[in-house]
């Protein structure tokens, strides 16, 4: 019954994430919709959706399809019912239009998940976190909580508020393997007593993933952006797009357009492609149309969020800043510790905070690292980028923190 849903609710996401691209293809094919369905599912594209001959049945084949992907697929079906072109337009130009609202919503959204989720994460948990210090204990366990709370929570609102068709494609799985190497870090370093055994480990075992996610998302952007650059030269030819986009050097062969990719470059590939392969021309501006504002969109969301990273590091400043402060508040005590008992502050949530501290940096930093992630690439999964940096700053900045509070707040 669990894997069902999960299923379902992948094939949803993953439909969403391709609705725009698979309406701009059909609606830059010069052949009917479902035909041009058809011969991408021949060559193995979009083959998780019904094939012509189901969506012809009935809705029935349309279950757990996305809203979107729903509206794309109908107006498919409507128009190789009727034979009339002009209903595609229609239909698509409301699966389009509403492209448009979300591009002009898009930003303003994810700027403000951004600021909700990491206030959640860093004032909001760190304010409950010293008041239980204070009041006598579950300092640890609060903050990992919190910070786990804060990971599903922008994960999820990431995903949602977050236009998936604009998300970079998630890499290989075996990026992540290094990331096993925490395990044995640990446990070398803890033998050693090295400060912040977690934290540290973390941070060393996440460089290779970090160095790698981060070319990887520079090479997606790439290939995106040299996407739009070829749909402009085909679109802008004199003659036969063909030979522009050889002379150009975007291709060598037709069937170049059919190497496997991200869904938006896939989407530009495929469409040029049904465009050379059965005419059409007069369709590549409107390609070169919607495609280009879709690339204008990313690359100016992408630039507007690189300050996430440092709002990230202000952040985990602020947060290990705080709890250094608040355990070395433990010095008051030698001085007025009956006053401060008759007030219902004691030392073991102090202490607790203290001996826990490692567990507590490196569940704020996994947690930063996954907000920021989620706002800046549309998916958790690209945490690994900011792991590495945080969790050094947030164990550098607990120590030196440490080292000179107590002349701060030195009675």
């Amino acid at each position: 019954m669990f894997l069902e849903f999960f299923r379902n609710e992948a094939k949803s996401l993953r439909s969403e994430a391709d609705a725009v691209p698979l309406a701009l293809i059909m609606q830059s094919s010069p052949q009917q919709p479902l035909t041009t369905l058809k011969e991408l599912q021949a060559r193995g594209f979009y083959t998780y959706l019904p094939t012509p001959e189901q969506l012809l049945e009935g809705e029935k084949s349309l279950k757990g399809l996305s809203d979107r992907m729903k509206k794309v697929l109908e107006a498919a079906i409507a128009v190789q019912r009727s034979g009339r072109r002009e209903s595609l337009e229609e239909k698509l130009k409301d699966v389009l239009g509403g492209l448009r609202n979300t591009l002009e919503m898009a930003d303003y959204n994810v700027s403000n998940m951004y600021e909700i989720i990491s206030t959640f994460i860093s004032t909001m948990g760190s304010m409950l976190v010293v008041t239980l210090a204070f009041m006598g204990g579950g300092t640890v366990s609060a903050a990992v909580t919190l910070a786990l709370l804060g990971s599903i929570i922008s994960s999820f609102i990431g995903l949602t508020i977050y236009p998936l068709e604009f998300s970079i494609p998630t890499p290989p799985w075996k990026s992540y393997l290094p990331l096993l190497l925490a395990i044995p870090l640990y446990l070398i370093l803890s033998f050693f007593k090295v400060p912040f055994p977690l934290t540290i480990s973390l941070a060393v075992a996440g460089a290779l993933p970090a160095v790698l996610h981060f070319i990887y998302i520079r090479d997606q952007m790439r290939e995106i952006v040299k996407s739009r650059e070829m749909v402009r030269v085909a679109a802008r030819a004199v003659g036969n797009p063909y030979h522009a986009l050889v002379r150009e050097g975007f291709i060598k062969d037709p069937s170049d357009l059919l190497k496997p990719a991200g869904s938006l470059v896939t989407a530009a590939r495929l469409a040029l492609y049904q465009i050379l392969l059965h005419g059409g021309y007069e369709f590549l501006e409107r390609l070169e149309d919607f495609y280009s504002r879709i690339v204008d969109f990313l690359v100016r969301l992408r630039s507007k969020t690189r300050m996430f990273m440092m709002y990230a590091i202000i952040e985990a400043v602020i947060v290990s800043s705080i709890y250094a402060f608040t355990v070395s508040t433990k010095s008051l005590f030698s001085v007025g510790g009956e006053y401060l008992a008759k007030a219902g502050i004691n030392m073991s949530g102090l202490t607790e905070l203290e001996n826990g501290i490692d567990l507590v940096l490196a569940s704020v930093a996994i947690s930063l690292s996954i907000a920021t992630s989620s706002a800046r690439e549309g998916k958790p999964t690209f945490f690994t980028i900011y792991l590495p940096i945080l969790a050094v700053l947030l164990a550098v900045s607990y120590s030196v923190t440490l080292m000179i509070a107590p002349s701060l707040i030195a009675p």
